[in-house]
């Protein structure tokens, strides 16, 4: 099966430690957590989905990845979930329309569910026309209302649409 390139450029984007501990919110069908798990040791990745329809087939994907402790399948809206890790090193997201409303309360999860210091949150997005590295602009204001910091910006020229990964840590505890 052929994978979009979009999964292969998060990937890489994503640069993560076979030791890293991963959440992906809004994960479909489990193809990016496929790629993330099959590079992970002792690392684990949970992915959260509240369609039923992809997490069923995120499991059936990732099977040998559940079976040998790898990664985790949660059903359920990531602002109403209570996750047992208390910490990632990276919390990714694709494309989740959350980010371009009122994000306030997941994006308070996500400082808390980080690792302090050291966590950083992945926000990729690829519309469904071409976008250049301006798409970012709303992002990074409303990440930057909600204490996060812009790391970095990286811009991805992939066929057919383009798309746009906004790298943010939380400011630090005590500056806000």
């Amino acid at each position: 099966m052929k994978i979009n390139e979009r999964f292969i450029w998060a990937l890489t984007t994503l640069n993560h430690k076979p030791t890293d501990h991963l959440l992906e919110i809004g994960c479909g069908s489990g193809i990016l957590a496929e790629l993330i798990a099959a590079r992970l040791t002792t690392g684990k990745i949970t992915a959260i989905d509240q369609s039923a329809a992809a997490i069923r087939m995120a499991v059936k994907r990732n099977e040998r990845f559940i079976n040998s402790g790898h990664s985790d399948f949660i059903q359920e809206n990531f602002a109403k979930t209570k996750l047992s890790l208390q910490h990632y090193d990276k919390v990714l997201s694709f494309n989740l329309n959350v980010f371009w409303k009122d994000p306030r309360k997941e994006l308070q999860l996500i400082r808390d569910y980080l690792v302090p210091d050291s966590g950083l949150f992945y926000l990729f997005h690829q519309a469904p026309y071409d976008i250049s590295i301006a798409a970012a602009d709303p992002l990074k204001v409303m990440l930057n209302q909600h204490s996060f910091e812009i790391v970095n910006v990286i811009f991805g020229k992939l066929h057919p649409l383009s798309a746009i990964c906004i790298i943010a840590k939380p400011l630090s505890w005590q500056s806000h």
